[in-house]
Order: structure tokens, then C-alpha cells, then sequence
């Protein structure tokens, strides 16, 4: 009798711990005609029943490090291939430590998040962490809006950070709600707080200067820019600082712990058909033809193995783009049947795109060159 009460309890947390991963909301008006925006939350998450009532789709997806780095992942391409998202419209939060933990992902994977929105973060000071609260001012590429309750006992180290970021020129905001440590407010009452914040933003895949911190070789890359370490190694903070300016010159700036930066380039950066300069104070790394993909070497560095793993942004659009295609894949048969039960007709058909021409497209262009690591 007490085995099956143990087993009884051991299937209903099981249950339960399944039920509070991955996708929590749909948007109660959502059609595959438009893409939608997705909200991931890594700790607590905005209520379903308010959210569903928004534009927003809602993925849960916890854990830390890597752990959250893969959940968010397959979360967001297994959604792609069921529903038309939007992967220039990622947005992410998370309260207490799931605030830490959504500027932890931004600053590693800062091309994966249109913007994000962390709640009562309690990322701090701490002498185990080496300082790693200073990473939020490497967020120059993440709109990043910092909730804290009125009475939040992490609402004084949240304004240290936002004054950090603040003078490293993010685009930062700073919002306190009635209240104390607790998601009740933006998550529950007035989820406006942060689809209004969310609703401002749209990530650009290709901005025009790129700063990055390097925590080791899996979180090298951030946007068209990746990084060579000089030394495979954990807990690195290794800097680049890369920035497009007239004249197709391109400007580098990276610490001694970078060995060479691989640059992915694009008509969105530069023109293309004319030549490009990429320099280093007064060292010229490259001068010659814009190609995909350019390489330039700052110093020797040991080699190491590197994982290619697209930008999240091109995966999600590819997986959208073959999800559209399936439908009317599946559909040519049927109709071929149709056509031999009712003898020959003439049929209307659609002329072929000509070799070398786009369709007309609201999403940005995949990333030129072989898929890179993240």
C-alpha cells in the first residue's frame, strides 16, 4: 500500500514539472497569416490568461548557463515549426534570479533578443563572482528595460546596474511599480508594463557597431561579428569593439585575449561592390574586395575546436520558411487527383521566380557564409 502512495506522488510532480516548460500562451486571435512576437520568461512567467489577451506568445524556459541556453533554443525552433513567429521579435524576462539569468543569456547572445525586461534581478556584487555584474555594460545592443518592486531589497544594486549601463551608453530603462520582491505586478496585474516596453523594439541583425564580452568560445559570436580566442579557457572576458564607419571602413577594437575576428558582411553594413578597409588604430588588418566573409588576425592564438551553430535568428527563419513550404507541398497531389477525375482543364499557374531574384520580404536576409558558432 505504501508503494503505490509513493509512486501516486512521484507521477503527479512529474506531471507537473512538464507542464511548466515550454510554450504557456498562444494569442487567442493568432493566424499563420503574420508573423508574431515571443516572450521567453526563465523564471516565474507572465500569466497566461493576460497574456493570451496580447500580441505575445509565452515560452518558459529554465534552468541556468546552459541549461537555459538550450531550453530557450529548442524552445523557440520546435514553436517556429509549428507557428509563424517572428525571429526579429524575441523578447525576454524573468523575475529574482530568472532576471539575472535572462542579462546572463542577452550579454552572451545578444543577436537572439530584440529587448528584454528582467524583474526585481537580483544580479549583484558577490567575491565568488569575480564582478560579474559589470557585464550588463557590454548590453549596448539590447534595449533593456529594469523593473523593480518600490520595496524590493534588490532595488539598490538593480540601480548600480542600470547606472553602470547607463554610463556605457545602452539604451536602458530605469521603472519602479508599487510593491516589493515580486512578479505580481508586471506578470499578473498590469502585463502592459512590459508589452508596451516590448512593443517599442525589433531586433536589427546587422547594426553598425557591435560590442561583445567573450565568456569562452561557446558565446564567441554576437551578431556578424566571432571571436578567436588566444586560448581555449573557461570564465574569460575577453572584448571586441567593431563599428562601420564612412568610406567602408570598418573599425576594430579587441583585447589581448582575442587572437582574430571573423567578420560576416552584408549590404546592410557596407556597399559591397566597392573595397573595405578594416583597421586597428593605425594597423591596417585588411584592405581588398567586400566579400561574405572576412578574416583578420590581431595576434598568435592556440587552436581549438569550435561548434558551428547559426544565429538563432536565421534558424528560426529557415524553419519558418519550411514550414510554409510544406502545406503547399503536401496539397500538389490532391490537386493532381482532382484533375484526373474531372479530365483535362486549363489551369492558372504561377510564374517561377527568375534565377538571382528575391521575393519580396519583411525579414531580414540569412547570414552570409557557413553557420558559425553563436
Amino acid at each position: 500500500m505504501s508503494n503505490t502512495r509513493t509512486w501516486t506522488v512521484a507521477v503527479v510532480l512529474l506531471t507537473a514539472g512538464i507542464a511548466s516548460a515550454g510554450l504557456l500562451s498562444v494569442p487567442k486571435d493568432y493566424t499563420p497569416d503574420k508573423a508574431w512576437p515571443v516572450v521567453v520568461s526563465t523564471q516565474d512567467n507572465p500569466a497566461p490568461e493576460r497574456m493570451k489577451e496580447t500580441p505575445y506568445f509565452v515560452v518558459h524556459a529554465g534552468g541556468k548557463g546552459a541549461q537555459c541556453t538550450a531550453a530557450i533554443r529548442s524552445d523557440l525552433t520546435a514553436l517556429a515549426g509549428k507557428y509563424n513567429i517572428d525571429p526579429f521579435r524575441i523578447y525576454g524576462t524573468g523575475f529574482s534570479r530568472g532576471g539575472q539569468e535572462i542579462l546572463i543569456q542577452a550579454w552572451r547572445h545578444p543577436h537572439w533578443f530584440a529587448a528584454i525586461a528582467p524583474v526585481c534581478s537580483d544580479l549583484r556584487e558577490k567575491p565568488d563572482r569575480n564582478r560579474r555584474d559589470l557585464c550588463v555594460k557590454y548590453l549596448l545592443n539590447v534595449p533593456t528595460l529594469m523593473l523593480h518592486g518600490e520595496g524590493d531589497n534588490f532595488r539598490d544594486t538593480g540601480q548600480i546596474e542600470f547606472d553602470l549601463m547607463k554610463q556605457a551608453g545602452c539604451d536602458v530603462t530605469w521603472k519602479v511599480f508599487p510593491g516589493g520582491h515580486s512578479p505580481a505586478r508586471p506578470f499578473k496585474e498590469d502585463v502592459k508594463l512590459l508589452t508596451d516596453f516590448f512593443d517599442k523594439h525589433k531586433l536589427n541583425p546587422w547594426p553598425k557597431r557591435v560590442v561583445h564580452i567573450v565568456e569562452g568560445k561557446q558565446f564567441s559570436r554576437a551578431f556578424w561579428v566571432d571571436a578567436v580566442l588566444v586560448k581555449d579557457a573557461a570564465d574569460q572576458r575577453a572584448v571586441f569593439d567593431v563599428q562601420v564607419g564612412k568610406d567602408n571602413r570598418i573599425e576594430v577594437k579587441a583585447d589581448e585575449l582575442i587572437a582574430s575576428l571573423d567578420l560576416y558582411l552584408s549590404e546592410k553594413l557596407l556597399d559591397m561592390a566597392k573595397p573595405v578597409t578594416v583597421a586597428a588604430g593605425d594597423k591596417t588588418l585588411y584592405t581588398g574586395p567586400a566579400k561574405p566573409m572576412i578574416t583578420v588576425k590581431l595576434r598568435e592564438g592556440a587552436k581549438y575546436e569550435r561548434t558551428a551553430v547559426k544565429p538563432l535568428w536565421q534558424e528560426l527563419t529557415e524553419i519558418r520558411a519550411k514550414a510554409k513550404a510544406a502545406p503547399a507541398a503536401k496539397e500538389r497531389p490532391a490537386a493532381a487527383k482532382a484533375t484526373d477525375a474531372t479530365g483535362p482543364r486549363t489551369e492558372r499557374r504561377t510564374a517561377p521566380t527568375p534565377a538571382g531574384t528575391r521575393r519580396a520580404s519583411t525579414e531580414a536576409p540569412a547570414a552570409p557564409g557557413r553557420p558559425q558558432p553563436r
